[in-house]
């Protein structure tokens, strides 16, 4: 993707997720009735095989455990002396992080009720689904480029998205989130990533200024 699109399609993301924060503010009809139909998708699924997966699942996409798993992959990749990838990839994740927690209070909205695995805290946007998404772009970021087979690259690309997917299920499943929750934290992740990929040279410049010498040659 281009410079260019990636500026476009963030933007457009972006703005999509304020429509959709701003009807979830509102508590708009079709947030409630998009949200009544996942619910009842999910009505079928309930069995003790499901919700111990589940579980499973989201512990692994748990804000905590992908920012440790964020975190094993910056010091890895500076100690492959790629510094600034390093800087780069984890100041995605925490930045983005911290603009979901700002958000969540912002918009204050409740978590769902009869809760299977209980959690604390307002329920918009979902900070597992978030999270995972931005680690899974980040892995596909190093991935992509050293893969030369094109169906390769789209099986890889599948596995990632599988994983969001699960992850976001996983938080309706268990009834942390609504379904409009996990859609707004995949519609931010990406659009977050986009337009941060597309100003990364500028960034990268400014952040250079502050590193020691040492540092900027690695």
């Amino acid at each position: 993707m281009t410079n260019r699109r990636e500026k476009i399609f963030g933007t457009g993301l972006l703005i999509a997720f304020i429509i959709l924060a701003v009807s979830v503010a509102l508590h708009s009809d079709w947030v409630n009735a998009f949200d009544s139909s996942v619910t009842q998708l999910m009505a079928n699924a309930y069995l003790p095989l499901n919700t111990a997966i589940f579980n499973i699942v989201t512990f692994l996409g748990s804000p905590l455990t992908v920012i440790i798993l964020t975190a094993l992959l910056c010091v890895w990749l500076f100690f492959k002396k790629q510094v600034m990838t390093s800087l780069w990839l984890g100041g995605i994740q925490l930045s983005g992080s911290a603009i979901t927690e700002i958000v969540k209070q912002v918009v204050a909205r409740p978590r769902p009720i009869n809760q299977l695995v209980p959690d604390t805290g307002f329920s918009f946007p979902s900070g597992h689904t978030f999270c995972t998404t931005i680690l899974v772009l980040s892995v596909l970021s190093l991935l992509l480029p050293k893969i030369h087979d094109e169906e390769n690259k789209l099986v890889v690309r599948l596995i990632g998205i599988v994983w969001i997917g699960f992850v976001a299920v996983s938080r309706v499943y268990l009834r942390d989130h609504f379904g409009s929750d996990v859609l707004a934290s995949v519609i931010l992740a990406t659009g977050y990533w986009l337009l941060c990929a597309a100003y990364e040279a500028p960034i990268t410049s400014f952040i250079q200024r502050f590193l020691p010498e040492r540092m900027k040659s690695l």
